[in-house]
């Protein structure tokens, strides 16, 4: 238990870190002229009002102007679930190692990093490289440009899925 709260205090000090300012400076202190724009929207396209494009939201688009959606913290009921323990053996990961792969993987939420992990694992691919595509692209686009022809992937994906829902019922 108390390992438990000591690797989730980690991972959470560590995507604090990683989402913090640069420059040392607080909100809104300098930045660009007149107090306009965001650090986020920093190379990202504008609409004709200057204001920051949509296009380039989650699940739309898999450019590199991808905007990323927050990742969703693993809850207690995710740890405990059977799918978690299905990652375990089909990984040979403890569960902190799996909780500190979860966060810093590219996975918007625990189902998208479950299906990717047993996805690379079924196609033998390096499971590190399919969760690094995830910070820009969908699976299905990582896939793809792994080299694994659509039908392929899909079928995968569908199969990882199925066995993810078999797990979760079973525990």
């Amino acid at each position: 238990m108390i390992r438990k709260l000591v690797v989730l205090v980690l991972a959470s000090s560590l995507t604090a870190f990683a989402q913090g300012r640069s420059g040392g400076r607080p909100a809104g202190a300098g930045g660009s002229p007149g107090g306009t724009g965001h650090p986020s929207d920093v190379g990202r396209p504008a609409d004709i009002a200057g204001h920051p494009s949509t296009s380039g939201r989650r699940g739309s688009a898999t450019g590199p102007d991808r905007q990323v959606q927050p990742q969703q913290p693993l809850k207690d009921s995710q740890l405990n679930s059977g799918a978690f323990k299905m990652l375990e053996r089909k990984t040979g990961l403890s569960s902190a190692q799996l909780q500190i792969m979860y966060t810093s993987s590219g996975a918007k939420n625990f189902g998208e990093f479950v299906s990717a992990v047993v996805v690379s694992k079924n196609l033998r691919l390096d499971t590190n490289q399919v969760l690094e595509g995830l910070k820009t692209k969908s699976l299905g686009q990582t896939l793809k440009d792994l080299g694994v022809p659509d039908d392929k992937a899909k079928a995968e994906t569908k199969k990882a899925k199925r066995g993810i829902a078999d797990a979760k019922k079973a525990s």
